[in-house]
């Protein structure tokens, strides 16, 4: 499990661990910011290779990254002495300025060259924050005030001449718009070339809801503290936060994360991978899974058929399209391994439920319309049918302005709706789904009874029962037309053996780290086409049993 906390539980942890574990708040800010120096260490050091990139360059190649995280377990000292490198360590008046000010110790006393600029005046430094303001000012660190009215042309010269600039300004417990002379340093910050590392969260992003408040850091990497924040993990923070480094404490987990909790888990690889189990030799189509596609229109039998070819690539042993008159003529020349079954448009019900019978699992919605007929087919099979269904695009879209209606349903759903989709659901706009992602899936799941994947930059699974699951995979090849329609067929393949809960997360873990695969192979993070996708999946399925990389080339 790697835990995910909002901006309460982390304060919460803090206050735990000083107050009934007494562990020093000075010692727990020390360890952090030590930690942040020892990742700055290490980047520094990585400019030294032969074949390291120009400080330009260095920064732009950090601005193309794909958001990846890092947990970084007491790394040391991971560089050779002395750091060459000039670094601009930009401190707010709080505690995250008392990181800033022992990151640049650090730096400082392993050789680097460190300027520190306090957005403030010195005698608002208060507590653990000011004593190491002091020790780093007695230590002879170069240091200047930026107080409100201050020109910010001495901090623009010398971010001019940095190789790396450090943001810490506010941490995670920034909760009001950021404006006026704090607003002006953070565009300075964002306007310069040198790389950009934010301490426990970029200045300006909100630590719970991932969205910017006025203003925020662009920061290329940020260094977070103890445990990932879930406002990072959104589409937004995930821009604004770059790649992730997480660094420990000083503190062991449980302990503290018994009494606090945590609102999300990461899904993990390895966890994944337990999924998979050898299937025993005996093992026939109809035990490996029967799935029913009931999806495509004419015009949209594409949908059906990625679908139902992603079904068949992740394990099902049988796969049906159940779909119109029509259609299903015209997919009959073109599928080989997947069958077809005619839905009556004048006996909706008893065709489909001559379709369903017998059925292991039901992919319905790619596609399918959005008239009467295709509404009373949907009411038919997502409402009254008692197996596991996955809702997706149209199936969805039917539900819009009657949610609730789907928390009487029989059997399991899982929704996998894209923003634009969970917003006619709830009805709002795509633009307010994204600006509180993690709020809409849990309304999502309150008002429909069913677990909720929301798809995009870092997917998230919610259950009815209350768990939070965020996918770190993937990357922007994947948007691209039917890639969701593929998705809902390896969920609908993999509920054939898993709970609902499981296939879930199997499916966005496998479906993203098929889209990392082909970035992988091809370089590229653009022109992949949705019906490549299933034909990677038996390589990533294989991989994630045996523990091994599913990217290995």
């Amino acid at each position: 499990m790697i835990p995910v906390l909002t901006r309460a539980q982390m304060r919460a942890f803090d206050k735990y661990a000083i107050e009934t574990c007494h562990v020093p708040g000075v010692v727990l800010m020390e360890n952090a910011g030590r930690g942040a120096a020892d990742v700055l260490s290490a980047m520094i050091e990585a400019r030294r290779r032969p074949d390291a990139p120009s400080r330009e360059a260095d920064a732009i190649s950090a601005r193309a990254r794909s958001f990846p995280v890092r947990h970084v377990q007491s790394p040391g000292q991971p560089a050779t002495y002395p750091l060459e490198a000039r670094v601009v360590v930009v401190c707010g008046t709080g505690n995250n300025g008392g990181d800033g000010f022992v990151v640049a110790r650090h730096l400082y006393a392993r050789g680097a060259e460190v300027e520190v600029y306090l957005a403030g005046k010195s005698e608002k430094v208060t507590g653990d924050a000011r004593i190491n303001h002091d020790a780093y000012i007695d230590l002879g660190g170069r240091f200047f005030e930026l107080p409100e009215g201050a020109s910010l042309g001495p901090l623009h010269t010398a971010l001019s001449r940095a190789d790396f600039v450090i943001d810490a300004l506010f941490g995670t417990g920034l909760d009001r718009p950021i404006a006026g002379h704090l607003a002006d340093v953070i565009a300075v910050l964002n306007d310069a070339a040198a790389r950009c590392v934010a301490l426990d969260i970029p200045s300006g992003l909100d630590a719970d809801s991932g969205s910017p408040l006025g203003i925020a850091v662009r920061a290329d990497d940020t260094v977070t503290f103890g445990h990932l924040k879930i406002g990072m993990l959104t589409p937004e923070g995930a821009r604004l936060s770059g790649n992730v480094h997480v660094v420990d404490l000083g503190v062991p987990d449980p302990p503290i994360l018994a009494h606090v909790g945590f609102v999300a888990e990461v899904i993990r690889r390895e966890t994944v991978g337990s999924y998979f189990a050898p299937r025993e030799a005996s093992v026939h189509k109809h035990k490996a899974g029967d799935v029913l596609v009931v999806a495509g229109s004419p015009g949209k039998l594409g949908a059906s058929l990625l679908t139902a070819r992603a079904a068949m690539r992740a394990g099902a042993g049988l796969v049906t399209i159940g779909t119109w008159p029509e259609a299903a003529t015209s997919l009959e020349s073109r599928v080989v391994e997947v069958m077809t079954t005619r839905i009556d448009p004048n006996r909706i019900g008893p065709s489909l439920d001559a379709a369903l019978a017998g059925r292991r699992t039901v992919a319905i919605g790619p596609g399918f319309g959005l008239g009467p007929e295709a509404r009373a087919a949907v009411d038919h099979v997502v409402l009254g049918w008692d197996g596991f269904k996955v809702v997706d695009a149209d199936a969805i879209t039917h539900f819009a302005g009657r949610p609730e209606s789907l928390a009487q349903a029989k059997g399991r759903l899982v929704l996998t709706p894209h923003p634009g989709e969970l917003g006619r659901l709830l009805g709002r706009s795509a633009t307010a789904i994204e600006q509180d992602r993690f709020g809409a899936v849990r309304e999502a799941v309150q008002r429909t009874n069913a677990t909720v994947i929301l798809k995009g930059a870092r997917t998230i699974i919610a259950t009815p029962e209350g768990r939070l699951f965020i996918c770190m995979a993937g990357n922007p090849a994947l948007a691209t037309a039917g890639s969701g329609d593929v998705l809902t067929g390896l969920i609908a393949a993999f509920a054939c053996s898993m709970s609902a809960d499981e296939a879930a997360c199997a499916g966005v873990l496998v479906h993203a780290l098929a889209g990392d695969l082909w970035r992988a192979r091809t370089g590229c993070d653009r022109g992949l086409f949705a019906g490549e996708i299933p034909d990677l999946v038996p390589q990533i399925l294989a991989a994630l049993a045996r523990g091994g990389d599913p990217l290995a080339t």
